[in-house]
């Protein structure tokens, strides 16, 4: 496990830049996600946590070895499978740190480059030897800042698929920077947010998604419908009148809905249609009520006329509450 204590970094005399007081652990195997705007600290966390810089106070308790990638290096001009042996920390003869090499070059889909010089390899491969090199000497925490960020979408996948399956079967633990909440949702144990160097929410992806814990976490994470809403006479008061939903907080909350949860109903708002675009798999619909816009997606199949009003109604179940 590892554990973090009141880590605190600051940067400058307003005491905004760097970390306060964080705490929190990851338990050996898991995979935590940190996420949060640029300038959240979570370069900072990772400095700390690989012994780059120094906390001004708090704890890290780990005393394993660990990995941290990528970093800056200089690469010699050999071949792969003399780069990955020569890469090995370990005090063990030429053909065990060959079969090392040769493992990792099948698990991330490199074998046919181990004959090839570094110089000669695509930035892609290039990454996934790099990869390899760190991992050869089974480090048990790997820290990851931002990996891949400049490959496209279809090697960064296969990358991450195959790094993702090895770091189970081998049961590392890492802690992972990114900026791409679908990939922190499909690989994490738990997603750690971060905004001016405070934990905002840490927890599982789904709950994080189903119920986030405050109004900055619901925005970050892509939510963009939201109404204030009161709780009055055993119902919320909204732009729809009264709707029922468990009461919460001290009666005033944000209800937050889901672009894809409305249905289209004669008692709903009146919203005027003001653009379309294509999304990954539906239709976007851009729509204002009241000087707000407020966002809809529907099947391609079904598409809605533009310049025209349509009437709206949140779907409850699939919406929820935020208090204030």
């Amino acid at each position: 496990m590892i554990e973090v204590k009141n880590l605190t970094r600051i940067f400058d005399h307003r005491g905004i830049a760097g970390l306060h007081g964080l705490n929190f652990s990851v338990e050996d195997g898991q995979i935590l996600s940190v996420m949060g705007p640029n300038g959240s600290g979570k370069s900072t966390l990772l400095k700390i946590l690989s012994n780059q810089i120094l906390p001004d106070s708090g704890e890290v308790l780990f005393s394993n070895k660990f990995a941290f990638f990528p970093h800056d290096r200089i690469l010699p001009e050999i071949t792969v499978l003399e780069f990955l042996m020569t890469s090995v920390h370990s005090d063990i003869d030429k053909d065990k740190k060959n079969q090392l090499a040769r493992d990792l070059a099948d698990t991330f889909e490199f074998t046919f480059q181990l004959k090839q010089k570094l110089s000669e390899l695509s930035s892609g491969q290039k990454q996934k030897v790099l990869l390899a090199s760190e991992l050869i000497n089974r480090p048990q925490l790997l820290l990851m800042d931002e990996p891949f960020t400049h490959l496209d979408p279809l090697t960064r996948k296969d990358i991450l698929k195959a790094l993702f399956t090895f770091i189970r079967q081998q049961e590392i633990t890492v802690i992972w920077v990114t900026h791409e909440l679908d990939e922190a949702l499909k690989f994490s144990d738990n997603i750690l947010i971060l905004n001016f160097g405070r934990i905002e929410h840490l927890s599982h992806p789904l709950e994080i998604v189903r119920q986030p814990r405050n109004l900055f976490v619901a925005q970050f994470i892509g939510y963009r419908n939201f109404f204030p809403v009161h709780f009055r006479e055993n119902a919320w008061n909204s732009p729809w009148g009264n709707i029922q939903m468990p009461p919460m907080g001290n009666g005033n909350a944000i209800l937050v809905v889901p672009d894809n949860a409305w249905e289209i109903k004669i008692d709903g708002l009146a919203l005027k249609i003001l653009s379309k675009y294509a999304g990954k798999q539906s239709l976007e619909y851009e729509l204002e009520y009241s000087n707000q816009r407020i966002y809809f997606s529907r099947s391609p199949e079904l598409p809605l006329i533009e310049d025209r009003e349509i009437s709206l109604y949140p779907i409850l179940r699939q919406s929820f509450l935020i208090p204030l």
